[in-house]
C-alpha cells in the first residue's frame, strides 16, 4: 500500500517505518526533524493513513497547555479532515481516560471526537525499549540516572509488541473504533528499582494504567514481551 506516516522519525514511528518498509509498503513521511510539518506539508493521495505525530509529556503540557491544543488537536484534526475517504490510524493515549488531569490527557481524549467513517483510534500504553526516549523512565533506568520512582502502576508496552499490533489492525481492514494497546498488566514503579527513594507527589499524573487488549486479542494479537523478561535480558535482577 501507498501508506502515509506522520512523525515517522520519532521513537514509535521510527521503528514502525522500518517494520513497513519490510512489508513492501510505499511509505511518505512527514516529521519536523525532517523539515515538514503536519500544518502545512502536502498531504499525498495514499492508501492509508498513519498519524503519529504529536507531543507529548505530562509535565511539558501543564506548561504550555495552548501548545498542545494546537499540535496534537488541531494537527490532528487537519490530518483526519483530509482524509475522509481514507482510512487512518491514530495515536491515541491511555492518558485520555483521564482527561481532567493535565493538558495532555485533555487533548488525546479530544481527538476522539473528531468525526471520521473508517478510522482507529490507537490508545497506546507506556511504550518502552531498550533504546527508549531521551530523558524518560526507562532511558534513566538504563543509563543509571534514575533518582526516584514513584508508586504508580504503569501498563507498559515494547516497542517491538506495539508495532505487531499496529501491523494487526492495518491487516483488519474492517476494524474501526479505540481500542487499547498495552499487555494487560500493570507494574508499580517502586518495584523496578525498590532502593531508590518514592517521589509521593507527582502533579498531573494517573495513578494507574491498565489496558484492556481483548480487542487486539480478538484479532489475534498478544503481547510477547514482560518488563520482567525485559529488565532480565539487561541484567537487572528483580522481581516484578
Amino acid at each position: 500500500m501507498r501508506i502515509l506516516l506522520t512523525g515517522h522519525k520519532g521513537f514509535i514511528g521510527s521503528a514502525l517505518y522500518k517494520r513497513l518498509e519490510e512489508k513492501n509498503h510505499k511509505i511518505f513521511g512527514i516529521d519536523t526533524k525532517a523539515n515538514s510539518n503536519i500544518f502545512t506539508a502536502e498531504l499525498p493521495e495514499v492508501d492509508l493513513v498513519i498519524h503519529l505525530a504529536a507531543i507529548g509529556g505530562v509535565r511539558e503540557s501543564l506548561a504550555d497547555p495552548k501548545k498542545y491544543w494546537s499540535v496534537n488537536v488541531e494537527g490532528t484534526k487537519r490530518i483526519i479532515e483530509h482524509y475522509q475517504n481514507t482510512r487512518v490510524l491514530y495515536a491515541g493515549s491511555s492518558s485520555q481516560y483521564e482527561p481532567h488531569l493535565n493538558p495532555y490527557a485533555a487533548s488525546k481524549n479530544a481527538i476522539e471526537y473528531i468525526p471520521h467513517p473508517n478510522s482507529v483510534v490507537m490508545r497506546f500504553h507506556t511504550v518502552y525499549s531498550d533504546t527508549p526516549r531521551f530523558n524518560m523512565f526507562f532511558d534513566k533506568l538504563l543509563n543509571g540516572k534514575l533518582e526516584y520512582v514513584t508508586n504508580h502502576k504503569r501498563d507498559f508496552l515494547h516497542i517491538e509488541d506495539l508495532c505487531d499490533a499496529i501491523l494487526t489492525i492495518i491487516d483488519n481492514p474492517f476494524f474501526k473504533g479505540p481500542v487499547d494497546i498495552g499487555t494487560g498488566q500493570s507494574v508499580r514503579i517502586r518495584d523496578i528499582a525498590p532502593n531508590l527513594p518514592v517521589k509521593e507527589i507527582t502533579l498531573g499524573e494517573r495513578l494507574e494504567t491498565l489496558a484492556d487488549i481483548s480487542k487486539m486479542k480478538q484479532l489475534g494479537w498478544s503481547p510477547k514481551w514482560t518488563v520482567q523478561k525485559f529488565l532480565t535480558q539487561q541484567g537487572f535482577d528483580v522481581k516484578l
